[in-house]
């Protein structure tokens, strides 16, 4: 059980996890939580390895505006409680319990529409550092007051075409200089070319600031 901060309990179920080198390094932890109309609230703790950003929207310009999108809380219709044994309303909104050390966003960049598929080619900026907002974050006891990422990688599908095309990759090195990976050829790149891919990229990796 979760105690709130007005003495409110929350049932919180946990998947059991195993450890690995590629979950230490990308893996983080969201707080599912739905609340029923006159009754108490549960949660439920899954582990992620990326975080899939619907980008179609109108609304959407950018990944802030994403990131906002996918953190609402959304309204749950004819949902069944285990509590009360009857169907009613409820809320379901997202969390980040535990923040990787390293977050993917992943803008989804393909849409299907039935039986057909197109790819989004749509202007989504991206920030060198990034700060998720304290809504985004479950509070927990070790949780950071602040958290913010940096721009360590940005990986661009380019071409229109769901079965074709040509990626690329720009790499932020620990110096603060940029290297673009095309194929065989290696080259500098400047931090407005990286942040200028906005129609091709489809892969951003943010590595955490370590607090002072």
């Amino acid at each position: 059980l979760e105690v709130g901060g007005k003495g409110e309990t929350t049932a919180v179920r946990k998947m059991d996890t195993r450890e690995t080198p590629i979950t230490a390094l990308f893996g983080g932890e969201f707080k599912t939580t739905i609340r029923y109309s006159g009754s108490k609230a549960s949660a439920s703790l899954e582990p992620f390895l990326s975080v899939s950003l619907d980008i179609y929207a109108r609304e959407v310009s950018s990944v802030e505006d994403a990131l906002r999108l996918y953190f609402a809380p959304e309204k749950l219709d004819g949902v069944f409680n285990d509590s009360t044994r009857q169907e009613g309303k409820a809320s379901r909104f997202v969390q980040i319990a535990k923040p990787p050390t390293v977050l993917i966003l992943h803008l989804k960049r393909f849409r299907f529409d039935g039986a057909t598929a197109h790819k989004v080619v749509k202007k989504i900026s991206y920030p060198p550092s990034l700060e998720i907002e304290e809504g985004f974050l479950a509070a927990t006891p070790s949780g950071p007051a602040k958290l913010v990422y940096t721009l360590t990688a940005v990986v661009s599908h380019h071409g229109n075409k769901l079965h074709s095309g040509h990626y690329t990759v720009n790499v932020r090195q620990p110096t603060g200089d940029w290297i673009r990976l095309d194929d065989h050829k290696v080259e500098r790149a400047s931090e407005s070319q990286v942040l200028g891919e906005q129609q091709t990229a489809y892969l951003l990796l943010y590595q955490q600031e370590q607090a002072p």
